[in-house]
């Protein structure tokens, strides 16, 4: 399954990517663009009821708290909680991740994570950014749980 978020949902992408949906989000589209990706397959996610009426591969998700937010999408298409699909699309650009070969990670991470964490290094080719998991990814991994996921 793949959405395509507007921008009143900045927050729940972050979460989709993390989870591995494919999650086409920009903090601004015209309708063009839309009717583009909606027309590929995407589910359209939207706080916007007159969007949601315009499109009907959509999903209406009335709620504030990103919690919430995913619990309306688990309502209506069921989530997966698929913990081996977690951090395989990077969270800033949606692209899958891939191994990072050793020489781009010992260029673009800090020396004690390229010795702690060298086989674990996962590279984005196209931002060029690189994820290992850590703490950070720890206290997601511990958020999503939180909400069940």
């Amino acid at each position: 399954m793949a959405f395509v978020v507007d921008s009143m949902l900045g927050a729940l992408a972050k979460y989709l990517r993390i989870m591995g949906y494919d999650t086409a989000y920009q903090p601004q589209y015209t309708d063009q663009r839309i009717r583009e990706l909606v027309g590929e397959g995407r589910v359209l996610l939207t706080r916007s009821s007159l969007r949601a009426a315009q499109y009907e591969n959509s999903i209406l998700v009335d709620r504030d708290l990103v919690k919430d937010q995913l619990a309306v999408l688990d309502r209506t298409v069921g989530l997966t909680r698929d913990r081996k699909a977690y951090f395989r699309r990077c969270i800033r650009c949606n692209s899958p991740l891939e191994k990072a070969e050793e020489e781009v990670a010992r260029e673009k991470v800090p020396d004690y994570v390229f010795t702690t964490q060298r086989d674990r290094i996962l590279f984005c080719p196209s931002c060029g950014r690189c994820y290992w998991p850590g703490t950070h990814r720890d206290r997601m991994e511990g958020i999503l749980r939180d909400w069940g996921y």
